[in-house]
C-alpha cells in the first residue's frame, strides 16, 4: 500500500511540476510575444455542445408497467437482497475489526451508519414483501412521489461560451504574465526538489 501511495504522490508531483513549466512557458510568451499566445488561444479553444448528450438523459422513462407486470420477481429480489445485508450484519459483523480501524473520534459515526443501514434494510425487506403481494398498496406513494425534474435550466447555463477570461488575461497581459511565472516559479521551487531527491514520508 506504501508503494502505491509513493507513486500516486510522485505522479502528481511530476505532473504539477510540468504544468509548471507548461505555465513558465505561457507567462514568458504572454511578456514576449502576446499575439502567438493569442493565436495559439485561438486555436486550441474548441466548443463541444452537449445538447446531444442531455437530450438522451432528460427524458421522461416509465418503468411502471415492467414494475407491476413483474412484481413477484422485483419483490422477491428485494427481500433477498434486504435479508442478506441483515444476516452479513447480525452474523457475520466483525465491530471489533471495524472499529480498530476507525479513528476514536469516528465511532459515533459509525454506529449511526450501521443502525440507518440496519433499519433501511428492515424497511427494504417489508416494502419487497408487499411489492411481491399486493403492489397496489404502493400505487398511491408511487403517485405522490413521481416527479419530473427538468434539467434544461442547469444545462443552458453552463452551455454556454464565456470569453471573459480570455480577454482580460490578454487585456492585461503583463500582469497576468507576472503573476503565473511567479506561480510557475513557486510550484518548481517548492516541489521539483521533492521530485528530484525521492525519499517521501506520508
Amino acid at each position: 500500500m506504501d508503494a502505491i501511495k509513493e507513486i500516486l504522490v510522485q505522479f502528481v508531483v511530476a505532473m504539477l511540476c510540468g504544468g509548471s513549466v507548461l505555465g513558465l512557458l505561457m507567462g514568458v510568451g504572454l511578456l514576449l510575444k502576446p499575439e502567438r499566445i493569442a493565436l495559439l488561444n485561438q486555436y486550441s479553444s474548441r466548443w463541444f455542445s452537449s445538447d446531444n448528450m442531455t437530450e438522451q438523459l432528460d427524458r421522461s422513462r416509465s418503468t411502471e408497467r415492467f414494475f407491476y407486470r413483474y412484481h413477484r420477481l422485483v419483490g422477491g429480489a428485494l427481500f433477498v437482497g434486504a435479508m442478506f445485508i441483515l444476516y452479513i450484519f447480525l452474523f457475520s459483523y466483525n465491530l471489533r475489526r471495524i472499529s480498530a480501524a476507525t479513528a476514536a473520534g469516528y465511532w459515533v459515526l459509525l454506529d449511526v451508519l450501521m443502525a440507518i443501514l440496519l433499519v433501511g434494510c428492515v424497511l427494504a425487506a417489508l416494502v419487497g414483501i408487499i411489492v411481491a403481494l399486493r403492489p397496489s398498496v404502493l400505487r398511491e406513494i408511487e403517485k405522490s412521489a413521481n416527479r419530473w425534474v427538468a434539467t434544461d435550466g442547469i444545462v443552458k447555463f453552463f452551455n454556454r461560451m464565456s470569453y471573459s477570461p480570455d480577454q482580460k488575461i490578454l487585456g492585461q497581459r503583463k500582469v497576468a504574465g507576472v503573476v503565473i511565472i511567479a506561480g510557475s516559479l513557486y510550484v518548481l521551487i517548492v516541489l521539483a526538489p521533492l521530485l528530484w531527491r525521492g525519499g517521501w514520508t506520508f
